[in-house]
């Protein structure tokens, strides 16, 4: 690993954790708590994704002398935040339209996401850790093509497929972001750092 790289490793590696923790958290009320309102899920989700896109802007700007596509990570760290600030700021619209304003805000987070993430996965990264950066862009964009399919063929689906579905992928989304940060952290103790 070179200089810079060890640097930027040192560096982030607990934020890669910390966005993957939060992500199993998220996924772990979403499969307990399914009966609970659309608001609350609008709002769970709200802030999830304020706070992984605050981690992914601060990582972006952190890695922007020795990652060339560090501005994807940038993108993707918009794009969080701005779902995050639509679902805080508006949860109550979810009600009004039977779940739908939630569920398309969920895909365009993920088909986005996803994009970005693979494209800051592929250029950022090295070894497993670039291959589980590109895993997790590819579930997270895939997830979202489902879900938008599924709600043109079945836009009446209940609430709780979407919540169990958003949970499951939350906590597989924060498995790969802690394995990730498990791979940086053991390549920092390797070389002694």
């Amino acid at each position: 690993m070179t200089r810079p790289l060890t640097s930027l490793a040192r560096g982030i590696w607990w934020l890669v954790l910390l966005r993957g923790i939060l992500a199993i958290i998220f996924g772990v009320i979403a499969l307990i708590a399914p009966a609970a309102a659309l608001t609350g899920i609008a709002l769970v989700f709200g802030v999830y994704a304020l706070v992984d896109g605050i981690m992914a802007i601060v990582h972006a700007v952190r890695t922007r002398k020795a990652a060339t596509r560090w501005g994807w990570l940038l993108v993707q760290g918009v794009i969080s935040l701005a779902a995050g600030l639509v679902a805080l700021i508006f949860p109550g619209i979810a009600a009004l339209f039977g779940g739908l304003f939630v569920i398309w805000t969920i895909v365009f987070y993920s088909v986005m996401h996803g994009a970005a993430g693979i494209a800051s996965a592929a250029g950022a990264q090295t070894g497993r850790a670039k291959t589980w950066g590109i895993a997790g862009g590819v579930v997270t964009l895939v997830f979202g093509v489902l879900l938008a399919i599924l709600t043109f063929v079945t836009p009446g689906a209940t609430i709780l497929g979407l919540i169990w579905t958003v949970g499951i992928y939350a906590i597989l989304y924060g498995i790969m972001l802690i394995i990730v940060a498990v791979q940086l952290r053991r390549g920092l103790v390797a070389l002694g750092i």
